[in-house]
């Protein structure tokens, strides 16, 4: 009678400790489940009224689409939902084999507002330049799309036009413009602008740009020393693709190890810690040039270039307009109808802070129609910190 006594006390006790916080964490998990049902559920609803009682006839699964963008839109700035033809050049711009019309932007109230243009692209001969704002592309209106919607619809995967409804600064009354994609460029990253002064232009950050730069960077260090540093212009702006692990190469380039600096990829169910830097990194003066384009692995080394500034070893000064934030690990989904889906799979934090809560503030803020003479702008800055 003692051992029954003694096998039933803890039996009770698991009982009760099963009910008390497994229970708990089984009634949650069923009331959510219920509250998605609910939501189906009233979703069916909704579409079966709109086949009955709406004025005129309509299929409402051709609306479908719109309400998957809307859920996901709902989300944040990056997520989206991509029907086939969008999946389709999202997939070429991956590989940087996407014919694009030289625009660059981010969503703003509900629209497409232009941050950078391609100057040799058929958007100089309309005028076209940051300030503007794209309201529609081939007759349709881009209001409400996500961020990718609508710069996938500035892009095509063939030679074609495409017509823009387009908002100018100085004027209130919408007009049409035609604009051509042209084919991918192999436009240099690295050039000489002026004795001594060189442009990086980081459109993407893959393996092939970062193994080229650290070739032509490395050639120009020469046995320069700290006193008779390199002096870059880093454009940021145009910012088209790229990879965590040629970032992380790319960070042994720009930043001493002596700084720590460790990147973390926080997912739902794990962390992975990068170490950053290396102790063979460049001696440079910078300017980086930023704005709302700056996006992704851009945004995530325009975070470092503002945090990581050690004395005596390279001076970096930040110019243009605020970044967007929000830095994550994309991932994109492929759906059964040739359509995708994409969303955030990590998020990225520098020495434990979440750099995408807000975007990073340049050190010069520049209006948009001072950015046509940037370049100038920045050897003017580089100048300066050099006899400083």
């Amino acid at each position: 009678m003692k051992k029954l006594k003694y096998f039933i006390f803890p039996v009770v006790l698991l009982v009760v400790f099963f009910f008390v916080f497994g229970g708990t964490k089984i009634f949650r998990s069923f009331s959510q489940t219920k509250k998605e049902y609910d939501y189906l559920s009233l979703f069916s609803e909704v579409v079966s009224l709109i086949k009955t009682d709406y004025v005129e006839k309509i299929q409402p699964a051709e609306k479908f689409p719109g309400a998957f963008s809307g859920m996901l839109r709902a989300l944040d700035e990056t997520s989206a939902y991509l029907d086939s033809k969008q999946t389709k050049i999202y997939n070429l711009y991956l590989q940087n084999k996407v014919y694009s019309c030289g625009i660059y932007g981010t969503r703003y109230s509900n629209y497409f507002y232009i941050t950078d243009v391609v100057k040799n692209s058929t958007t100089k001969a309309c005028e076209i330049k940051p300030g503007c704002i794209i309201k529609a592309v081939n007759g349709k209106s881009i209001y409400g799309q996500s961020f990718w919607q609508m710069y996938l619809s500035l892009l095509a995967d063939k030679q074609e036009t495409i017509e823009l409804v387009l908002l100018k600064e100085d004027s209130s009354k919408p007009c049409k413009v035609k604009v051509q994609t042209e084919p991918p460029k192999d436009t240099p990253i690295f050039k000489k602008i002026q004795e001594d002064i060189y442009l990086v232009e980081l459109s993407r950050i893959d393996e092939e740009r970062v193994t080229t730069l650290k070739h032509q960077l490395g050639q120009k260090r020469g046995d320069r020393s700290g006193s008779n540093p390199l002096k870059l212009i880093i454009d940021l702006r145009k910012y088209n693709g790229g990879d965590l692990d040629s970032f992380i190469q790319l960070t042994k380039l720009f930043f001493n190890k002596t700084i720590p600096l460790k990147l973390t990829l926080k997912t739902k169910s794990e962390e992975e810690t990068f170490s950053l830097g290396s102790n063979h990194a460049l001696t440079y003066r910078a300017v980086v040039i930023i704005n709302k384009s700056t996006r992704m692995y851009g945004e995530l080394l325009a975070n470092l270039f503002k945090i990581s500034q050690p004395p005596n070893t390279y001076v970096v000064t930040l110019v243009g307009i605020e970044t967007s934030g929000f830095i994550s690990k994309l991932k994109q989904v492929p759906l059964k109808d040739g359509s995708s889906i994409l969303l955030p799979e990590g998020l990225f934090l520098l020495n434990g802070k979440n750099p995408g809560k807000s975007g990073v503030k340049p050190d010069v803020k520049i209006k948009d129609e001072d950015f046509a003479a940037i370049i100038d702008r920045s050897i003017s800055i580089l100048e300066k910190t050099n006899k400083t």
